[in-house]
């Protein structure tokens, strides 16, 4: 199972500059205007502040799905929404915290890896124990391996 670190977050407002156009992912097109707004990234991210976290990810099992999210990542997790068929979720199981994709099959839910090397988890099965904590709302993932493990600390 991937295991979650909780990490403290700074509450403040934290602005970066965003430019309000599209980038293509095929071939570039001419710029719009390039006039830089300003971005509250705690806001985007962690909308409820007193019910919003940021976690990393340790571990595999949900690579290589749709979620994107990588041994590493840090994920945003909004603990003020009600989790529904097909969120990814930070779980409780059997004392100990697990993303998993949360999938309701007939009357039965199930945690299960975007990793199909992983197993799934029935809820209700073999483990007594299981809570949903939060919805994952963001992936925050590094492509250049490295540098985010060596920028957000754990206190």
């Amino acid at each position: 199972m991937c295991e979650v670190v909780v990490l403290p977050v700074a509450r403040k407002p934290l602005w970066f500059r965003f430019f309000d156009s599209m980038v293509p992912a095929g071939f570039p097109s001419p710029a719009d205007d390039h006039q830089a707004l300003r971005l509250d990234l705690n806001r985007l991210l962690l909308p409820h502040p007193d019910s919003s976290y940021l976690v990393r990810v340790m571990g595999e099992s949900m690579s290589g799905g749709e979620s994107g999210i990588r041994d590493g990542a840090l994920l945003a997790v909004d603990c003020h929404l009600q989790a529904q068929h097909d969120d990814v979720v930070i779980a409780v199981v059997e004392g100990g915290f697990t993303v998993k994709r949360l999938l309701r099959r007939g009357d039965t839910w199930f945690l299960v890896p975007d990793n199909p090397s992983y197993p799934e988890v029935r809820i209700g099965g073999e483990f007594d124990m299981i809570d949903v904590w939060g919805v994952v709302t963001h992936v925050v993932t590094e492509t250049r391996r490295g540098r985010l493990a060596t920028r957000v600390r754990v206190s």
